[in-house]
């Protein structure tokens, strides 16, 4: 069964404050659009490929791992498995089993971001605090140069000075930036552009 489906990817800092923005984020776009739209995480997230399919692996906690099986860019499948051992090997013994592989490549961090971002239909990058690496800047370059820029929204908070440099970049790509002063504001916002995708 082939489903067409929204991936939105969130992007920000982990630092503990920015995480629980972007998790709650993700919890409040699951909860306004049940079955069809998908929030996901860079850190939570693994990709596996062989032959025709991707497999996108979410890990919720320690105990389970739920694995999205991707055909020609739809859904066609979608397992929770019991977390027992290490991930790679559970999902390897799963797809072994149910699609005959005899082998499985995953991704590593630049080509698993450069896939979701070609999966996601939207990535809202936050930047919620200025004393932060700035490892969303970063993001916001390969979704920039990787042609995704009119996927990106950027929302930063009221008050966080941003570079020159980064405000050509953001006017050159057409960037849609929006301000927010705390996360009433930032979820609304989200909610608000998620209505019209």
């Amino acid at each position: 069964m082939l489903k067409q489906i929204a991936i939105i990817l969130l992007l920000g800092s982990y630092d503990p404050e920015t995480k629980s923005i972007l998790e709650y984020t993700k919890e409040e776009i699951v909860k306004r659009f049940p079955g069809n739209v998908f929030a996901v995480l860079l850190e939570h997230l693994n990709i596996y490929t062989f032959a025709k399919i991707a497999v996108l692996t979410e890990t919720f906690d320690k105990n389970k791992i739920t694995l999205y099986i991707f055909e020609g860019g739809s859904l066609s499948d979608m397992h929770d498995i019991d977390l027992k051992n290490d991930p790679d090997e559970i999902v390897y013994h799963f797809l072994k089993e149910k699609y005959e592989i005899d082998r499985m490549k995953k991704l590593p961090v630049f080509h698993k971001l450069d896939r979701l971002m070609q999966l996601a239909k939207t990535i809202f990058l936050i930047r919620h605090r200025e004393e932060t690496r700035g490892g969303e800047y970063i993001e916001l370059m390969h979704a920039l140069f990787q042609g995704h820029s009119n996927k990106v929204w950027f929302f930063k908070k009221e008050g966080i000075h941003l570079s020159a440099l980064l405000m050509e970049y953001l006017d050159k790509f057409k960037i849609n930036m929006r301000p927010y002063r705390n996360f009433s504001d930032l979820k609304t916002g989200i909610l608000r552009i998620l209505e019209y995708l």
